[in-house]
């Protein structure tokens, strides 16, 4: 495993997301270097915006992030329920603690990503390119990752109940660790994914065995 976490180095303490938002549209000035500590209840249009070597803590933001660039990105302790990320780019982020239920990541692009004790609960990934991605202690119950590409993705001790991993090979991916129950996937699919004998009986059930 090798997912480098974010680099980032001083940043200066911001309440005022939307200023640079704003700016950003209206110079093309990238927002970096920044700590938004403690916005809630706000919702922003920040489409196409670039953020990099920022830190989002206490937050609680919602709104339209459609095509915009996170580099070096750290989430700490935030909830960015049902934000749009629609085609944006993921390079070296990190999200701990946060919640990020029912999310739109389709058709975005990640490398060297990692979540810890995160909720993507009915969050969409599907058509997404992945590299370098790890889920540790995560909730992606009912989310999806429907005909995407992936490189060196990994799942530890979280929930997949119900999730959708249709059309992606899943060939050497490790699942033995994890809560399982219910995925959407085919035979086709699972050729070569690595799981426990707990799994293995529950994912019988794609091929209409019958276990006593």
């Amino acid at each position: 495993m090798n997912i480098y976490k974010p680099i980032i180095m001083e940043t200066t303490k911001e309440n005022d997301i939307r200023k640079y938002i704003d700016i950003f549209k209206a110079e093309g000035i990238r927002i970096e270097n920044k700590t938004f500590d403690k916005i809630n209840e706000i919702e922003v249009s920040a489409e196409e915006t670039e953020f990099e070597k920022c830190i989002f803590k206490n937050c609680k933001i919602s709104g339209n992030f459609e095509n915009a660039v996170f580099h070096d990105i750290l989430f700490d302790n935030c909830d960015f329920s049902n934000c749009i990320f629609r085609e944006g780019s993921f390079i070296r982020t990190e999200m701990i603690n946060s919640k990020f239920t029912g999310c739109d990541f389709t058709d975005s692009r990640i490398y060297h990503f990692s979540a810890k004790e995160t909720l993507f609960d009915y969050a969409n990934f599907s058509h997404t390119n992945i590299e370098e991605m790890i889920f540790e202690e995560t909730d992606l119950t009912s989310c999806s990752f429907q005909e995407c590409k992936m490189k060196n993705i990994y799942f530890e001790n979280s929930k997949l109940i119900r999730t959708n991993i249709y059309n992606t090979p899943l060939k050497g991916i490790d699942f033995s660790s994890n809560e399982m129950s219910g995925i959407v996937t085919s035979i086709k699919d699972l050729e070569g994914a690595i799981v426990n004998n707990f799994q293995a009986i529950e994912l019988s059930k794609l091929l209409g065995i019958i276990i006593k």
